[in-house]
Formats: structure tokens, C-alpha cells, sequence
């Protein structure tokens, strides 16, 4: 067993240089975007005008997702009827 595990750790403590480089690449993307967002936003304020106009439109249809819980709700309540009933 001991050598088992000892293999785990080797293969956990080992390189690997494509996660090593995809969270390094994740972490720019993170750190660079409010810059991004801040340089477009004083060099272009429609840009930020015609996003602020596409998420409006987004937030409409998304209200609907308040009412699909109700749908969620009516199968989880028919599951607790069974198993009360068949305990």
C-alpha cells in the first residue's frame, strides 16, 4: 500500500506545463480585463452604451427563470409524497 501511494504523489507532484501555462493564462485574462474595460470605456463610450443596451434586452427573458422554479418544485414535491407514503 505504501508503494501506492508513494506512486500517487510522485505523479501528483510532477510538471505539467500545460495546466502550469492555461492557469497562468486564465490569471492575465482576469488581472487585464477591468483594464481592458476601463481603456475602451474612455476611448469609446458607445461601446459601452451598446452593452449596456444588449444586457437590458438580456435581463427580460431572464426574469422567466424566477417562474421556472415553480417547475422545478412541483417534481421535488411529487418525489417527498413518494417516499412518505413508501417509507
Amino acid at each position: 500500500m505504501g508503494g501506492y501511494l508513494r506512486t500517487q504523489t510522485a505523479v501528483a507532484a510532477g510538471h505539467r506545463p500545460a495546466a502550469i501555462l492555461a492557469v497562468l493564462l486564465a490569471a492575465a485574462l482576469l488581472i487585464s480585463a477591468p483594464g481592458l474595460v476601463a481603456i475602451l470605456a474612455i476611448l469609446d463610450s458607445s461601446l459601452i452604451s451598446a452593452a449596456r443596451d444588449w444586457v437590458s434586452g438580456l435581463s427580460a427573458p431572464l426574469s422567466y427563470l424566477a417562474h421556472a422554479r415553480v417547475v422545478i418544485y412541483v417534481p421535488l414535491l411529487a418525489m417527498v409524497v413518494r417516499v412518505r407514503e413508501n417509507p
